[in-house]
């Protein structure tokens, strides 16, 4: 990982590079603004993009792309991984050579299934159980010289610059925090543009997160810190502001209305400093973009998380259960700004306005049973065992519904625990064949 002072040499050097399009205004959202759409170029083709080294199981919806090594699946656990069921063709012709998988390193796999599209790698590492699974089902091949069709290099420092330049972005919207401090909200009234900046201490002491923006408007959350843990309070739940229903919705795979939705895929976490992002069971809606930090989805008693959105960062691990959400980025961003120093988050605002309570199925406080560590050893020197992806959390099932693979989801129910956390670690073993047989059917 790069130092604390690395990432401020970023954040210090990339203003003067970076600018708004010419008929840009200096304040984001109002009328004659630029922005751009898909602003994070091919990255933003991906349910996952990471720089380095993926440590993953269960499921993403949507494309991975990783630049070092990829450990997907583990016999040991019998948790194999599925890409891409959720893709269409017109996003994979946009994909890099079409492949809804490339791995830069070796892809040291176990029951990888390639549902659409096809996979591409500097070298393949066979980690299944001998003559009782594969490797990888699907599409595949080793890459020929130069081995991958993306330049992580090149796109990460293109990334890096970005982040570093949305964190100048003057905030037009205000955080507030109840007394209790056990909600956060997110106000904005830009029908373009909302941008936010908040402290990461603040945002994850925060049980319940509500952002508030209009329908169809792109939202910027600029979060400063070197780290996050959403596990710390911990982070209950995330609500979007539903305008059809005008309430509070908490996110979950099919929550809301088209106008929630439209909220959703337009939103984007930006962590310019962070070198360590951490998640808990709780969906995660939007795109959570960290380039220059470990992103860890789970961990030890923490369980599984979705993101409903796409993960961005120089490094993932997860445990087994947790699921990127073919729901990639479609919001308008600003390009760049003009040369300044990073905005410094406000401290939340005072307001009454009620904390939103969790759904029935959702709990604050999981009894979720996984030994999976937090901080495995570095899957660059040693390929992930037993031990180190360890039995899955135990999730109740999953709103996805497609009724394939991992049946994972992002709420706890206490009922469900034993039975659900029984079903993935058995299941896990026939993940890959369900998807085998979908395949051919």
């Amino acid at each position: 990982m790069r130092t604390s002072a690395a990432v401020a040499a970023v954040l210090a050097v990339t203003g003067a590079a970076l600018t708004w399009a010419p008929a840009a205004s200096a304040a984001p959202g109002r009328d004659g603004t630029e922005c751009v759409t898909q602003p994070l170029g091919t990255a933003g083709r991906y349910a996952e993009f990471v720089e380095k080294d993926s440590t993953r199981f269960s499921d993403s919806e949507g494309a991975v792309a990783v630049g070092g090594d990829a450990f997907f699946g583990d016999a040991g656990t019998r948790q194999g991984f599925s890409i891409g069921h959720k893709l269409t063709p017109a996003d994979l012709a946009a994909l890099p050579g079409g492949h809804s998988l490339v791995v830069g390193g070796t892809l040291h796999a176990h029951q990888v299934v390639l549902t659409k599209g096809s996979g591409v790698y500097g070298a393949l590492d066979d980690r299944s159980a001998k003559g009782a699974g594969f490797a990888v089902d699907g599409p595949h091949r080793k890459g020929a010289s130069p081995t991958s069709p993306i330049d992580f290099g090149k796109e990460f420092a293109g990334l890096r610059a970005l982040s570093a330049a949305w964190a100048r972005v003057e905030p037009n919207g205000t955080v507030a925090a109840d007394p209790t401090g056990q909600g956060l909200f997110l106000t904005g009234t830009d029908q373009r543009l909302n941008v936010f900046a908040v402290s990461a201490a603040d945002l994850e002491k925060a049980g319940a997160i509500s952002v508030k923006v209009p329908a169809g408007s792109s939202t910027l959350v600029n979060v400063l810190g070197t780290s996050y843990d959403m596990h710390s309070r911990p982070t209950y739940g995330v609500w979007l502001w539903d305008q059809t229903k005008g309430a509070f919705v908490q996110d979950d795979y099919a929550a809301g209305s088209d106008a929630f939705k439209s909220v959703r895929s337009k939103l984007l976490w930006n962590f310019p400093q962070a070198e360590s992002v951490r998640k808990n069971y709780t969906s995660w809606p939007g795109t959570l973009f960290a380039p220059n930090a470990t992103v860890r989805m789970g961990g030890g008693n923490v369980g599984p998380g979705h993101v409903n959105g796409s993960v961005i960062a120089e490094e993932l691990i997860t445990v087994p259960g947790a699921e990127t959400h073919q729901m990639n980025f479609t919001g308008c961003l600003p390009k760049g700004t003009e040369p300044g120093p990073v905005v410094t988050p406000e401290k939340p605002k005072p307001t009454d306005v009620p904390v939103p309570t969790p759904t029935p199925t959702a709990t604050a406080t999981p009894t979720a049973t996984s030994t999976a560590s937090a901080t495995p050893a570095s899957p660059a020197t040693t390929a992930p065992g037993p031990e180190q992806s360890t039995s899955p959390a135990a999730p109740a099932p999953s709103s996805t519904p497609e009724g394939d693979l991992a049946r994972t989801g992002s709420a706890f129910g206490p009922a469900a625990m034993g039975v659900a956390g029984a079903a993935v670690l058995v299941g896990g073993g026939f993940l890959a064949f369900a998807k085998l047989r979908k395949r051919a059917s």
